[in-house]
């Protein structure tokens, strides 16, 4: 009786197997079922990717400050193979990456305006977030732009862009676009 379970568990087994065979490179992606990216999870990668990728520049600029401006490049690409990870394809990917670095650019720079303030009044950044509110904020960020941050900027949507571009070569081999 109990050898009679056992096979009959392994026959199921195997039907449920035959509904549903693997692939035959089990490292390639399965994109043929896979379904095209909502706008919101597009709209949340993008805003999360950005907002840690500003953070990330202005503690790279504060801490290697040479060039600190041109720090958002190889942030736009880690951003862009960040979505790429996600398994966004290049449409997609191309629209994360190109939010995910614009909003990085602005929050990188009103956290940068913030650090004026708190340089120039000798307050901690935490306590000058608070107290010189949005405006003040974004004011000073505004005014502190230069052409080398636009220029920073446009470098760091090129890069985004060409590395959300790339196919990845496990698509290449099995011939899914």
């Amino acid at each position: 009786m109990h050898a009679t379970r056992r096979r009959d568990s392994l026959d199921n087994a195997a039907k449920l197997d035959a509904d549903h065979d693997m692939p035959a490179n089990p490292s390639a992606p399965n994109t043929s079922n896979r379904a095209a990216p909502r706008a919101i999870a597009i709209l949340m990668s993008a805003l999360l990717g950005g907002m840690a990728g500003g953070v990330a520049w202005c503690f790279l600029s504060l801490w290697l400050p040479w060039f600190a401006q041109f720090w958002i490049v190889p942030i736009a690409i880690a951003l862009a193979m960040s979505t790429r990870w996600q398994g966004y394809r290049e449409g997609a990917s191309i629209a994360c990456t190109l939010l995910a670095v614009v909003i990085a650019f602005a929050y990188a720079q009103y956290l940068f305006g913030a650090v004026r303030i708190a340089d120039s009044m000798g307050l901690p950044l935490r306590e000058a977030l608070f107290k010189a509110g949005f405006g003040l904020t974004a004011d000073i960020a505004w005014a502190n732009l230069r052409t080398p941050d636009w220029v920073a900027l446009a470098l760091a949507v090129a890069a985004g862009v060409a590395v959300a571009r790339l196919r990845s070569s496990s698509r290449r081999i099995s011939g899914d676009n």
